[in-house]
Formats: structure tokens, sequence, C-alpha cells
């Protein structure tokens, strides 16, 4: 029997804080269309169930369009069963105002379970009147292959979005499927049971880097394994760049560029300057911003250098410049504040552009 545990799609996500608008209505469609192609790769490989484990929509809100498209495209797919737990973002109630077809099936604040066999998927959802009590109504057969699926961080602490797996030790669970966390973890709850976070389908932003997917479970009368489908249409990438010993624009831009040579151009690309630079290197970040966005879907750049500064270099150095960043070096000001002092007094002093 195969079943696939996935969660946090986000669909009808905005993401116009995180990209411009064009971009981002580009990817608001590709989170769809990952989803959608994931009930493709359901129906062709014979899952038995999907298991959406909260945050199936970015809020409460549902555009009609995305409904009509998620809806339509579960109703074709009649052989699967499609088992949503609602997250802290969405609600799966308001989906309850369309036409909901009969295999799509929902989880409430209570233990709701779904049998299949000998395997039995077990769900609720946490509020604030049940997440310390929930977990002593859980009451499951240890003869069963038990799947239990909830939404929130796991811990050992209560909390309405906390999972305390202390708690669910010794229950009679083999596979924990969560969401709330956007990448892929896993780890065990007791001897038999191990929790696992799917992630989400495909990352928004630069704080969502790595593969992304669902997960299969392929389970029979000797356990189960898992296996991990990548389904993001984009790569986000993080790429730090050390320039250290770099003093001019050219090759500041000549090491960025051969750090990103072999990137795909449909990536996502953030690159983190880092290293520590002479006092009088020359940054252009507008420059190497307008490379990036022409090579990929979409960059950023972001600044970490530090200023590598020798103060004996300056020990006896009688000009302004000399007195300024002896001023500097013997102030209490923090590291990183006295590097942007020290890179924007040098600018000025030498009549450069202060940004």
């Amino acid at each position: 029997m195969k079943i696939i545990h996935t969660a946090d799609i986000h669909l009808d996500s905005k993401m116009e804080s995180n990209l411009p608008t064009k971009a981002s209505s580009k990817r608001k469609s590709e989170i769809l269309l990952s989803f959608l192609e994931m009930i493709d790769y359901a129906v062709n490989n014979k899952v038995t169930a999907v298991i959406i484990a909260g945050d199936l929509f970015d809020t409460s809100r549902i555009s009609n369009n995305t409904a009509e498209a998620v809806l339509g495209k579960i109703k074709e797919a009649s052989g699967v069963e499609f088992l949503y737990l609602a997250g802290n973002h969405d609600n799966g109630k308001n989906l309850l105002s369309h036409d909901v077809p009969k295999n799509l099936k929902f989880f409430s604040n209570e233990w709701t379970s779904f049998s299949y066999g000998n395997v039995v998927i077990s769900g609720a959802e946490l509020t604030n009147d049940n997440y310390m009590s929930i977990y002593r109504s859980l009451l499951l057969d240890s003869d069963k292959f038990n799947i239990v699926t909830m939404h929130g961080g796991i811990s050992t602490s209560f909390g309405e979005d906390l999972i305390n797996v202390k708690e669910l030790a010794n229950k009679g669970i083999d596979y924990l499927a969560l969401g709330h966390y956007h990448s892929y973890s896993e780890g065990e709850i007791d001897k038999r049971g191990k929790w696992c976070y799917s992630g989400c389908l495909e990352g928004r932003g630069f704080d969502e880097c790595g593969d992304k997917g669902f997960v299969v479970l392929n389970i029979d009368e000797n356990g189960f394994d898992k296996e991990f489908i990548k389904t993001s249409h984009r790569d986000i990438l993080t790429v730090t760049v050390d320039i250290s010993g770099l003093d001019n624009a050219a090759e500041i831009l000549k090491k960025v560029e051969q750090s990103v040579e072999n990137i795909n151009e449909t990536a996502m690309v953030k690159v983190v300057l880092a290293g520590n630079i002479p006092f009088n290197a020359r940054k252009d970040l507008e420059l190497i911003k307008e490379v990036l966005d022409r090579k990929f879907f979409f960059s950023k750049v972001a600044d970490k250098t530090r200023i590598a500064i020798n103060s004996d270099d300056f020990k006896n150095d009688i000009s302004l410049k000399g007195e300024f960043i002896r001023l500097c070096l013997e102030s209490d000001m923090a590291e990183k504040e006295r590097d942007r002092v020290i890179e924007c007094g040098i600018a000025a002093l030498s009549s450069m552009e202060v940004l």
C-alpha cells in the first residue's frame, strides 16, 4: 500500500513581500501546479490515500479559481482518498461552501480515523481548548499499522502550535505525519515509531531553500519504507561568496559570477558577500544585482563582509583619514556598527557616494 504525506503547500500565497508582482504571480501558479502534479503522481502510482498535514492554503480565504482547481482535480482522482487536516494558516471548513468530492475527508479537533485494511490513519487539529488533553484521548490498536497526523512544532512541551512528542510515546504509533516546518526532517518517537515533516512542495523565499517535495510511504506486512519525491519547479539557493582580500568592483563581480556559473537560470538565487576586505575596497552591489537579474528568474544580494583594518597601519598616519579610523578603533562601538561607520566615513572622505 502507498500513502502520500504532504503539508504546507500554502496555495494562494501572495509572496509579494519576497518577490515583485510578476514573479510572485508566476510562483503562485507554480505552487498550484506542483499540488496538481502530486495528485497525478498519486493516481499513476496507485496511491491509496494522500495525507495533507495542514496549511493547504495560505489563509482562511480561498480564491474561487484555486478552490475549483483543487476540488476538480481531487474529484478526478476518485480512486484516491484525500485526508485534510487544517493547520495554523488555513481552515478546511471554508471548502464546504463548494462542491466537495466524496473522496475528500476532513479531520477535526477530536481524533478522527480512517481505515484501509490493516492501516489506520488518525488525526486531530490542535486548538486552544485541546492542546493538553488531546493526547490522553488517543487510543490505537497496537496490532494495526498506525499513522497519526498533526500540525505544529515538535516539542517536549504543551502548546496550541506545539506537538509534545513525549505524550505520543508508547501509543502504538508507527509513523507521525507532521506539518508546520517547511523542510524535510525526521526523528524517533519511541522504539516503534518515527515522526516526519514532509516539508513544502515549493519554497516561497530564501528562508525556504533546499529540496522540496512530498513523502511516499510504502507499507507492507514487514513494515514500511519511505521515499522523498522532489517537486519544486525552481531551486531556491543562497550562495555565500568569500571576497576576502578583493578591493575593486571588477574582481568582486568576477568572483560572484564564478560562484554561480553552474546554477540553472530558472533558479532563485541570493548571493551573500562575505569575508574580510580592505577598508578602501569598492563594492558595486547594484552592478552585481543587475548581472544576476539577467541570469536568473529572481535574485538578491546581501553584504556581510567585514573591513580588515590593522590598527598599526594607521598608528602614525597624520591624515584626516588616519585620525578618523583611530577614533573608530578606539570607540566602544560593536564591531559590525564600527565597520559600517568606517566604510561610510572613508567613502565620504574619498568623495564617494555614501549608500
